[in-house]
């Protein structure tokens, strides 16, 4: 894997990696909404990569965690290169 490739979790054992080569993206979160498979936050959360930026229906304190499990079907607003890495591999789509 590339150097610039973080890993933020899995989907059904699949890894996410965030391409950060070009920066982490604006301070604007992004909206997706996960498929039929759980998000399976990173623990230890990738070194030097920051808090997701907010979630919706639960609090940051209740999700944002690492190891945490994001379930199915839920939106949530993350930075861009993480909501890319989840678009592109096909496990949400924007929302």
């Amino acid at each position: 894997m590339n150097a610039s490739y973080v890993l933020t979790g899995t989907v059904g054992g699949s890894p996410v990696n965030v391409d950060v080569a070009n920066g982490i993206g604006s301070d604007v979160p992004v909206a997706v909404t996960l498929g039929a498979t759980s998000y399976i936050l990173a623990n230890p959360r990738p070194p030097g990569f920051p808090s997701r930026p907010s979630w919706t229906g639960a609090d940051a304190a209740d999700l944002g965690d690492a190891g945490r499990t994001v379930p199915p079907g839920t939106r949530i607003f993350l930075l861009s290169c993480e909501a890319a890495a989840l678009v592109t591999g096909g496990f949400a789509t924007y929302s």
